[in-house]
């Protein structure tokens, strides 16, 4: 790959993930070309819908959907081990899903055989509206730690970025001689020329973020076991999750709305998802007092009828070079819980095309170089500073190599 030189369509989390593992696969050169940045974009940028993440680790895929189940597992172990470098802004907690009732035909999830500590959840940890739940450990993240910690990786490793519209996907052959693209343009993909797809959709997702650091725990309500795609439009009005952030940050929510391009707030659906939120997570109530409101926030995911879209073929450019053009967009909510395993995928295509022999090692390599060598810093960090272990954070230094894949 050392010849390579690579485009990457878009800066979201999907695009940056790409860009740092094909880095470090030893690519030539990659660069991020797309119409914003982490550093600066639009609120109202209804194309960029990274920033506007919860985010944490549920994922959605169901009990047979094998190859979304693959993303996931690889992301769950990535994130994981990166939580160790506190400069990641992942943070390691409780999560939950509750229910009304226990299903008639329940069954343990088939991520239970690899979370940590799966288990039911008990009466203490259930809200008085809800009778069953399960429980395992999980990761949420600091979006925009994370992605700035993400862009200055791919920027550590040799990457470049430019912003720039893009009309077409050639667009990018402009300003790069590049022999591979990868399209990783969200819901930009709808419009974007040469892909314009059109099983692209909108998933609007409204969001109260409020100021609450007793909250330590994540809690989804409204989830099917398997998966959710919003299968009614009472379960894609009521989407309600409780996601808190290593800085004391919650998240608030929120909706699933197919089709609604509004990036409007909705004064109502704030309040509802307040009431919804405090009804599952009562520690959000302090001395009779409602949280303080930071921000509302709305977004829109980018979601595909047929789910995510991965795969890759040769184009042949208006120039007459043939391109190695690879997709990968279309994750509507599940863009940061797939993103490893999905950046995994790209890789495995780009290695097969240019003739590479398959590597199944490809995060390990990953989190070897980027974790283990974090770790030693942080350690060289607390002896010069003469931290006690007590001071440690949570995040600190108690990285367990057996977790890297």
């Amino acid at each position: 790959m050392e010849q390579q030189t690579i485009a990457v369509l878009g800066s979201g989390v999907q695009g940056l993930t790409t860009a740092l593992l094909l880095l470090h696969q030893g690519a030539k050169k990659v660069v991020v070309i797309a119409n914003a940045s982490v550093a600066e974009y639009d609120k109202k940028d209804s194309c960029f819908a990274s920033p506007k993440a919860g985010a944490n680790w549920q994922t959605f895929a169901g009990d047979n959907d094998h190859r979304l189940q693959e993303y996931d597992e690889a992301t769950y172990y990535t994130l994981w081990s990166l939580s160790f470098l506190p400069q990641c802004g992942i943070m390691r907690l409780p999560g939950f899903q509750f229910f009304d009732e226990k299903p008639a035909d329940f069954k343990h999830p088939w991520y239970s055989r690899f979370v940590k500590n799966y288990a039911y959840a008990t009466a203490t940890d259930l809200p008085p509206s809800k009778k069953f739940g399960i429980k395992y450990e999980t990761v949420t993240m600091n979006v925009p730690k994370y992605l700035t910690w993400l862009a200055s990786r791919v920027k550590a490793m040799g990457g470049t970025f430019i912003v720039k519209k893009l009309n077409h996907w050639e667009d990018a052959l402009k300003d790069v001689d590049a022999s591979i693209v990868v399209n990783c343009t969200g819901f930009g993909s709808m419009k974007l020329g040469g892909v314009e797809d059109k099983d692209m959709y909108p998933a609007r997702g409204q969001v109260v973020i409020v100021r609450a650091p007793q909250v330590q725990r994540t809690i989804g309500s409204a989830l099917s076991l398997g998966s959710y795609r919003g299968n009614s439009a009472e379960a894609e009005a009521k989407v309600t999750y409780v996601i808190p952030r290593e800085d004391g940050l919650v998240i608030l929510g929120g909706t699933y709305q197919k089709g609604n391009h509004s990036m409007e707030i909705d004064q109502t659906t704030a309040q509802n998802i307040m009431e919804r939120c405090v009804a599952i997570c009562p520690e959000l109530v302090v001395n009779g007092k409602l949280p303080e409101i930071v921000e509302h926030s709305v977004g829109l995911r980018p979601a595909r009828y047929g789910d995510c879209r991965l795969d890759s073929q040769y184009l042949k450019s208006s120039t007459g070079k043939d391109v190695l053009f690879v997709n990968n967009y279309g994750h509507g909510g599940y863009g940061y819980q797939s993103s490893w395993g999905c950046a995994q995928s790209v890789v495995r295509m780009v290695r097969r095309a240019i003739g590479i022999s398959h590597d199944d090692k490809i995060l390990t390599k990953l989190l070897k170089e980027t974790v283990a060598a974090g770790e030693k810093r942080e350690i060289m960090r607390i002896k010069c500073e003469g931290i006690l272990p007590s001071q440690l954070e949570n995040n600190s230094i108690k990285f367990d190599a057996s977790w890297i894949l």
